[in-house]
């Protein structure tokens, strides 16, 4: 069995976890459940991890840490950009984000 590929594959099911939640996210533009310290120490967690991978040359633990603390980036990002932007608007009484 050729490992390298069974980790590659390993981490594409792990980090694909995050997309239904960044497409869920953009389609409701409401983020307001999701955790900042999860995400963060997720982040930091996934960032250590792939200083690991980097310290082993391990190909597989690099690319999917490289991933998952880039979609954690994008949702604390969305999370922070959606909240603002619900509360300006109902700042302004607009309703555009329920």
């Amino acid at each position: 069995m050729n490992w390298e590929i069974f980790g590659l594959a390993a981490g594409a099911i792990t980090v694909s976890g995050f997309v239904p939640q960044i497409l869920k996210g953009y389609k409701t533009k409401h983020l307001k459940d999701l955790s900042y310290m999860m995400n963060a120490l997720l982040c930091l967690g996934m960032g250590m991890w792939l200083i690991y991978g980097i310290n082993k040359r391990d190909v597989a633990i690099i690319t999917a840490n490289i991933a998952g603390v880039t979609f954690n980036i994008i949702l604390m990002a969305m999370k922070y950009y959606y909240s603002k932007a619900f509360s300006t608007a109902e700042k302004y009484g607009e309703n555009r984000y329920s």
